[in-house]
């Protein structure tokens, strides 16, 4: 199976033309717009199959869960399958996909990390709870414990076929080694460690998005791989026609 890999478009600050590619399926890592915006333009620019992890920018101006319940009423006519703590299985391939958000747990210190992410990131003021106030870490810590034990439980069902992970937050910091800000507590923000879930055995492809930063490493058998375009002014490695064989 070829599979196209994008994430972190940002089309909320510059407009993107995708590359024709020869692709079964696009695979969107995140951060492809606002809200439901990102599932509208994957309807415009794709006319094959596109599952949708979304990212965290997804959410700004938006809301934890109404902002999911609103993209999946985008994709109206099923081309475009938004996940999170979803499965979808394509010509003998599983596909497994959620935000997966962060424990903030990465970098040694979760408490310090989430109070300098709270500082620093937008995160805490454009994103919303059930109750409409702001989020905080925990909220996110919550997120992320209820997507790693979902992870985990579909991993230990037997499958006969490969199987790709999709998340926005990369699975291991080694993500991270080319990032400005590897190796201070920021990094928890952009990190969630499923590096124990990882093995040929259980996953072949590993695709997330979010770090800014491409990357392509193996870790006991399971290929990890980032494609983001990043904002104007970056230098990401981004390969708009980028396919991976799985």
């Amino acid at each position: 199976m070829r599979i196209h890999l994008l994430s972190d478009l940002h089309l909320e600050v510059s407009p993107y033309v995708p590359a024709a590619t020869d692709a079964d399926v696009v695979i969107f890592a995140g951060d492809i717009h606002t809200k439901a915006r990102g599932v509208r333009w994957a309807l415009d620019s794709f006319s094959g199959t596109v599952l949708y992890v979304p990212g965290n920018h997804e959410f700004y101006s938006g809301h934890l869960t109404h902002t999911l319940v609103t993209m999946r009423s985008a994709a109206r006519d099923g081309r475009v399958q938004v996940m999170n703590m979803q499965e979808a299985e394509i010509e003998g391939v599983r596909f497994l996909g959620c935000t997966m958000w962060t424990d903030y747990a990465a970098a040694g210190n979760a408490h310090q990390a989430g109070l300098y992410a709270r500082s620093c990131m937008n995160d805490f003021r454009y994103i919303r709870t059930e109750s409409f106030r702001r989020i905080v870490p925990n909220d996110l810590v919550q997120e992320s414990v209820k997507a790693r034990s979902w992870l985990r439980s579909k991993l230990d069902e037997p499958f006969d076929g490969k199987t790709v992970v999709i998340t926005h937050h990369a699975p291991s910091l080694r993500s991270l080694i080319d990032s400005p800000d590897a190796g201070t507590l920021l990094d928890a923000a952009y990190v969630n460690d499923c590096e124990h879930l990882m093995g040929g055995e259980r996953v072949a492809l590993w695709l997330h998005g979010h770090s800014h930063s491409a990357v392509d490493y193996e870790i006991r058998g399971t290929r990890v791989v980032c494609n983001p375009r990043g904002y104007p002014s970056e230098e990401t490695g981004f390969i708009p026609n980028l396919v991976l064989m799985v």
